[in-house]
């Protein structure tokens, strides 16, 4: 005769069977961070103030699939040419091959930056945003009349353009041809624009999306193409793929 033998987990058990495999979890997804975290502030600069985060449950025990899912990449103090600046990054589809299926970048250029950066006739202005324009504030005129000026800033395969909009001047907000109507004014609206300003050559598979003011600063965001993203040793990868980039974003 068999006999039966059936076989009672009691809940505690079951707890810290649970309790053991979300540790493992957090332990792998530790390790997974600090892994893309390195390997971001080896491409941005060993200055730069780098953070990772895998977002998707359970992403560490999925590294050990092979997969990661999405990866959020902030960084400060990120350094390119003589101007400084914050990453917001998001790649999505990450596989441990370093590889990725979409992806975008929001680079923040900081207000005194951009003002170490304003054309000559406009130096002295100090950018700045009032929630919705770009916004160069200061005095103009030989009377030294105070005057914020608001920009509208729009994004093209080519780089950025900001136009003026309109002013305000002592509270109270005019069309740009009301003040530079008056007397010694013409100058000013020719050294306000539009501007376009390019960025130079990007790496292949990144384009420009947008840009806006922000609380922070000026916010461009980049979108990156499949054939960027994908791992350099992966088959049709950028080493394989004649029309591929180079794999760095460049953000």
């Amino acid at each position: 005769m068999r006999i039966r033998r059936t076989v009672l987990i009691p809940a505690a058990a079951l707890a810290t069977v649970l309790t053991a495999g979300g540790g493992a979890n957090a332990f792998v997804e530790h390790k997974a961070q600090e892994r893309v975290a390195e390997e971001a502030r080896s491409r941005l600069g060993a200055n730069a103030d780098v953070h990772a985060e895998l977002t998707d449950p359970l992403a560490g025990l999925k590294t050990l699939t092979g997969q990661v899912g999405t990866v959020r990449i902030n960084a400060d103090g990120v350094r390119h040419e003589g101007t400084s600046f914050a990453v917001d990054a998001a790649l999505h589809g990450v596989s441990t091959d370093g590889s990725a299926t979409s992806g975008s970048a929001t680079v923040t250029v900081g207000y005194d930056e951009l003002a170490e950066r304003l054309p000559k006739p406009l130096r002295g202005m100090k950018p700045g945003t009032d929630g919705s324009h770009l916004t160069l504030s200061g005095t103009v005129g030989g009377l030294g009349i105070p005057v914020s000026v608001l920009n509208k800033v729009s994004a093209d395969p080519d780089g950025l353009t900001v136009t003026p909009d309109s002013v305000r001047v002592m509270g109270q907000r005019m069309k740009l041809d009301t003040l530079t109507s008056l007397p010694g004014m013409e100058q000013f609206a020719d050294d306000l624009g539009p501007r376009t300003v390019g960025l130079g050559q990007l790496p292949e598979g990144v384009r420009l999306t947008d840009a806006k003011p922000s609380d922070d600063g000026l916010a461009l965001t980049f979108r990156f193409s499949p054939d960027v993203l994908r791992a350099a040793d992966a088959p049709g990868g950028p080493s394989g793929n004649a029309s591929g980039g180079s794999g760095d974003t460049g953000a």
